[in-house]
């Protein structure tokens, strides 16, 4: 079955290899699942490396842009389908829009904004897709001990990891992925206990 699936990921040139690694075998398995790859557009970091393998193999990906990137020339050439836009919320709205999941793989700050805004939208019942953390090799455990640590205020409800789903390897992204069914949870979910 085709699906639709946002990446949010590192732009950085300067990672390890094992972070490139993971992205390109998710990459190389998405494609041979026919899966459709909604991202930044980029050339640079892990969003480069997803976009070489599916261009090279002749998958469908699709970026957003907003204008002032453009005129940095990070735009990855290969991209067919490059839209560009006025602003970084419209990029977030397009990326998001009619996926069945989003995903984030290691990244820095512009990463984990794009997460915290779509599962802020998942846990108020306004993002029907699944949203899932890649917690390659421990990366966002601080993360998730900085979320257990609201819950454990009252400041986050602790049935927040109902709305989250954590892996911790490519197999178990791709496992999670295939699995996955939009749904909608009732905004009740997002109220204090």
């Amino acid at each position: 079955m085709s699906k639709r699936l946002c990446v949010y990921c590192s732009s950085s040139n300067i990672l390890e290899d094992k972070y490139r690694e993971a992205a390109k075998d998710f990459a190389e398995a998405a494609s041979l699942l026919g899966y459709t790859i909604v991202c930044g557009g980029s050339i640079m970091g892990l969003m480069g490396v997803i976009i070489d393998v599916m261009v090279e193999r002749g998958s469908t990906v699709e970026g957003y842009i907003p204008g002032f990137m453009e005129d940095m020339e990070i735009q990855h050439p290969s991209i067919k389908n490059l839209g560009v836009v006025d602003t970084m919320s419209k990029r977030k709205e397009l990326l998001r829009e009619n996926t069945d999941a989003v995903i984030a793989f290691p990244g820095g700050l512009g990463t984990i904004e794009e997460f915290l805004e779509t599962f802020t939208l998942k846990r108020l019942g306004q993002y029907d897709g699944s949203v899932i953390l890649f917690n390659q090799d421990g990366y966002y455990n601080k993360l998730i001990e900085l979320l257990d640590h609201f819950a454990e205020n009252k400041f986050l409800n602790s049935n927040y990891r109902d709305a989250l789903i954590v892996v911790n390897s490519v197999e178990e992204l791709l496992e999670c992925v295939r699995s996955s069914k939009r749904e909608i949870i009732e905004a009740k979910h997002y109220l204090p206990e």
